[in-house]
């Protein structure tokens, strides 16, 4: 599959970690094990919605696409401060002016992203006319429905986040998508549900559930399975790039948001044990957990400097999200075409 483009939206405003610690918003010790600074923060009145249309005419530009262009718009959020008899992904196809679109709303709590990265790559493999697919993903972790600060054990931003994907076209250069593997423990899917009423509707406490849940479990049962997923969705990855076997190692991985703590616990020491030597990059310093969309705002900073992909070169985007699930992609930067011998792609003009 080829990544035309990626893109993120931010709000304006932006949340200051020293300064929620020092007004006693943030626990000293979640403030330690985040190593994050800011957070951005949606605005009364804001929705994800519209921070997911944001983002995603920003990709549509970049991609050189029309709205009108698009098949297939997959939608995803981990957690919307609306009423729930609603499709959102309607609402964005709508307002994008992508009439022509299928929208379809995919949820897998934080690995959302990945999830609709899936759906979209079967679905232009069975049927190639999908193309271009357009994802979406966006969140708003505002009070009083969700504490960003005390919630949980990680910190949350607001964002809108979206890609531009499609089959691959003679003479481009896009980023290509070489594998994707996903993993998943559903025994462990009442980490977000234990000691909660069936049917409560209520704003979610994931620290508390989480708690709850590790009362009853062995802390070291889910570090292991958290581990084992990750591990196996990672080699699975690997294999089906063909970089299993003495090749060239990755430049980089991309890890999940998810602070510092976390990652330590989970993800970085199975790293260092598959990819030794593989920098390891966080790029959450200014977002936070940004819900469902930590995969797309990682695929979208693989222009800036510090994640340059060279032509040739692979890197890996590591993300997981509660259920458990857990997903690798694997991701190839091609060598240049020459632009006098670049056809033109009608379905991609403006």
């Amino acid at each position: 599959m080829a990544i035309r483009a990626a893109a993120v939206h931010l709000p304006r405003r932006s949340l200051q970690v020293s300064e929620a610690l020092a007004g006693g918003l943030l626990r000293p010790q979640d403030h330690a094990a985040s190593g994050y600074e800011a957070l951005p923060a949606a605005e009364p009145g804001d929705t994800p919605e519209a921070f997911a249309v944001e983002a995603a005419r920003l990709a549509l530009e970049l991609a050189a696409t029309r709205p009108s262009a698009i098949r297939l718009l997959i939608h995803t959020w981990l957690h919307r401060p609306a009423h729930p008899f609603w499709s959102p992904a309607h609402h964005i196809a709508d307002r994008l002016g992508a009439g022509r679109a299928l929208p379809l709303s995919v949820q897998q709590m934080s690995n959302g992203s990945a999830a609709a990265l899936h759906t979209a790559a079967a679905w232009l493999t069975a049927d190639p006319e999908t193309g271009p697919v357009l994802i979406t993903a966006a969140d708003t972790f505002v009070p009083p429905g969700f504490d960003r600060w005390r919630g949980d054990i990680m910190l949350y931003g607001d964002a809108g986040c979206a890609a531009v994907i499609d089959l691959p076209a003679p003479g481009r250069d896009d980023l290509q998508l070489m594998a994707l593997a996903s993993t998943a423990a559903p025994h462990l899917e009442a980490v977000h549900r234990a000691g909660r009423r069936p049917g409560d509707t209520g704003a979610p406490h994931p620290r508390e559930t989480r708690r709850r849940f590790l009362t009853e479990h062995d802390a070291e049962t889910f570090r292991s399975a958290a581990q084992a997923g990750a591990a196996e969705a990672i080699r699975t990855a690997l294999r089906h790039a063909g970089l299993d076997h003495g090749g060239p190692a990755p430049r980089m991985v991309l890890l999940p948001r998810v602070g510092a703590r976390t990652l330590a616990a989970l993800y970085r020491p199975v790293l260092e044990r598959l990819l030794p030597g593989v920098p390891c990059l966080d790029l959450g310093q200014h977002t936070g957990h940004l819900g469902a969309g930590d995969l797309l705002a990682n695929l979208a900073a693989f222009p800036a400097a510090t994640c340059s992909l060279p032509p040739g070169e692979h890197a890996l985007i590591l993300n997981g999200g509660g259920g458990f699930t857990w997903t690798c992609a694997v991701f190839r930067r091609p060598a240049p075409t020459c632009p006098s011998h670049r056809p033109t792609d009608t379905k991609a003009q403006t």
